[in-house]
Formats: C-alpha cells, sequence, structure tokens
C-alpha cells in the first residue's frame, strides 16, 4: 500500500499522536480515512484513538478527513481518487459508506470499511468485523471482493436495499437522535408507530414484463439481504449476482409481520404468505399517491414513479479471506440461516421485544 498524498488541511483532521507518529516515522506508510463523526453511538474522539491504535500496531499511521453538512463522504472520496490513493478506508455509517462507494464506481480502488453507524448492516451483510482492530486489520489484509450496486433513476446508489412504504417511513422516523438513545431498537419503535397504516396500491414491471398489481405495506429492491437485527429477510439475495431481488410485503397485521419475522429466521422469508419475492435487472414501481423511499437508511424523499437498475460488480470492496459473502451465494437460504447463530439470537430478541410491546399496549 502506497502512502496517500496530504490532504487539505480545511477537510483533514490530525491527533496529536498522529503527529507525532508522522515526524518520527516518516517512512511509514499513512491511511486516509474519510471519518464521519456524528455516525453512531460512540464518542468521536475515542473512535478516532481506537482506529489510530489499531493501526499503529500494524505499522502505519493516518489522516482522518472529516465529513460535514456541507461536504460529505462521495465528494471527499472523489477528491482522494483524484490525488492517487490506492485505498480508501471510510468509518461511518450504511450511508456514509454507500457515499463513498459511488465515488469508486469503475475505479480500481478498493474500499476498507470500518463500521462505526447504528445499524451496519453493510458489514453485517458482507462479514465485516464490527471491533475496530478486526476491521482494520481487514482492511490492511482483506481481499477485494467485486459488489454489485443498485442505482436509482435519481442517480441515487444503495448497496444492501431500496424501500418503498413502510420501510422509508421506520427510517424517517428513526431520527440521529432517536437512533443516538435507543440504537436499532429506534427502527423498532419507528416502525410499530407506523404499522396502523394502510399499504398502498402499487404497480411493479419487472424488466418489461407485464405489470404485477397488489396493495403493498412496504416494497424492498435489495441487492443484500439482511436486515436489523440480523432477520434474513431476503434470502435469495446475493451481492455480486447482478440481480435484484424485490419483495412486496402485504402484511397488514402485527401477526402477519410475525409470521414473516418468523420465516425469516429460519431463512425461509420467500416462502411466507404475505411477502412475495421476485428477481430482476431493472424494477419500475408506480404508486397513485408520492410514496416515501429509502436507499441504506437514507431518506430519499417521496415519488410517485421508482425506478432501479443494477449496476453489476462495480466497485471493489475488502472482506475477510473466506467471509460468508462469497460463501452466501452458493449456498441455501436455509444453510445461511443455520449458520448465522448470532443473527438468530438477535432476531429471536427482536420478535420478543415486538411480543412484549404488544403485550403491554394490551394491558392498557
Amino acid at each position: 500500500m502506497s502512502a496517500t498524498p496530504q490532504p487539505n488541511t480545511a477537510t483533514a483532521d490530525h491527533t496529536d499522536n498522529e503527529r507525532s507518529a508522522e515526524s518520527s516515522a516518516p517512512d511509514q506508510k499513512c491511511v486516509s480515512i474519510i471519518f464521519n463523526p456524528v455516525s453512531g453511538q460512540t464518542d468521536p474522539e475515542a473512535r478516532k484513538k481506537s482506529i489510530t491504535d489499531a493501526l499503529t500496531e500494524h505499522g502505519y499511521t493516518c489522516i482522518f478527513i472529516e465529513t460535514s453538512k456541507e461536504v460529505g463522504g462521495e465528494e471527499l472520496a472523489k477528491k482522494a481518487i483524484s490525488d492517487g490513493v490506492d485505498l480508501i478506508a471510510v468509518s461511518g455509517g450504511d450511508g456514509t459508506v454507500i457515499e463513498v462507494l459511488s465515488a469508486a464506481i469503475g475505479s480500481d480502488i478498493p474500499i476498507a470499511v470500518l463500521p462505526a453507524g447504528t445499524g451496519n448492516l453493510l458489514s453485517v451483510n458482507l462479514g465485516i468485523p464490527a471491533t475496530v482492530p478486526e476491521a482494520v486489520h481487514v482492511a490492511l489484509s482483506g481481499q477485494p471482493y467485486q459488489l454489485d450496486l443498485g442505482r436509482s433513476n435519481d442517480g441515487k446508489h444503495f448497496a444492501i436495499m431500496g424501500g418503498l412504504g413502510l420501510d422509508a417511513r421506520m427510517i424517517n422516523d428513526a431520527d440521529r437522535e432517536a437512533k443516538k438513545r435507543l440504537g436499532v431498537f429506534a427502527y423498532l419503535w419507528a416502525a410499530l408507530k407506523n404499522l396502523p397504516r394502510r399499504g398502498a396500491y402499487v404497480e411493479i414491471v419487472l424488466d418489461g414484463r407485464p405489470p404485477i398489481r397488489s396493495r403493498a405495506k412496504s416494497v424492498l429492491i435489495a441487492n443484500m439481504g439482511k436486515v436489523t437485527g440480523g432477520l434474513e429477510a431476503m434470502p435469495t439475495a446475493s451481492p455480486n449476482d447482478g440481480l435484484l431481488d424485490v419483495g412486496v410485503i402485504k402484511a397488514e397485521t402485527l401477526g402477519q409481520w410475525l409470521r414473516i419475522a418468523g420465516y425469516a429466521l429460519i431463512g425461509r422469508a420467500h416462502d411466507a404468505p404475505d411477502l412475495d419475492v421476485y428477481q430482476a435487472k431493472k424494477i419500475s414501481v408506480r404508486t397513485p399517491n408520492p410514496e416515501p423511499i429509502e436507499f441504506d437508511g437514507e431518506s430519499g424523499g417521496d415519488t410517485r414513479e421508482w425506478n432501479v437498475e443494477v449496476v453489476p460488480r462495480c466497485v471493489s470492496v475488502l472482506l475477510p479471506e473466506g467471509g460468508p459473502a462469497a460463501m452466501d451465494a452458493s449456498e441455501t437460504p436455509e444453510a445461511v440461516a443455520r449458520r448465522s447463530f448470532t443473527g438468530l439470537a438477535i432476531g429471536a430478541g427482536v420478535l420478543l421485544a415486538i411480543a412484549l410491546v404488544v403485550v403491554n399496549r394490551r394491558r392498557r
């Protein structure tokens, strides 16, 4: 790995440890890290120190290039690529990561992900470790993996999934403050709050085939299958098969949603009675009234027409050798679910939490 160029001091942040390390060991290799200081629930300075310490153990120094309201991850990543870096590391949530991935489309620059958000679903799906020392190890020694992305008609990309309807309302209502207080349970609370709203009529066209018409609580377009809690919501989704999985969720009652979650726990969400699953390269979703959409946990506004297509194997991400991403593409959904013991345990906890909320509401 070659040393990265010195970034503009207006966007770079150096700690005292980094400056002393650079001056005492000028021949050390340096990693530039695009850093979102407001991601997740941890103190940003503590996160920087943890990353710096982990890199120091491997003989590296680092430079943190912070995102802001004015300058996002995509712009910073494009600048780094134009400066000639041979690796981009990103410390932030899924929204920050997809901004960086969008900038790297079509380049040979691998992206190293240091998870720091609330859900970190990209890392969960791809098997990137959650702890800083292990994630840094993957950043320095991982294997490049060619990843598909989804692209919407407004030019936005997503790596995990996009959603229309309840899924997007849940994202909108689980704001940053709620996530800081409640963590992933902010999404659960937001979902329960929006559950009484009736589903919308949708017309879906897949690869130009005859339209599918239905009333749907939510429409998911997935490049990867795991959602909050580690549940395999779309177990047939593969991040590099050149296809997107489309889930039409028709569940209206809490009982129907619990039934889908139960199927997801055993890796058979695609068999749930209230979930229809399709695959396509190009998807068009139309609704009579504007509906909210989201991409990888970031709001995409409201729309009556949502067009999405897959961009196959367009970006490179560093993953652990022998990690689950490559294996999931060749295993059955049931095998993936049996192997994902952590996801099963977390998913069971989510189901229990939902059940407790329902019991408490009925007692009132």
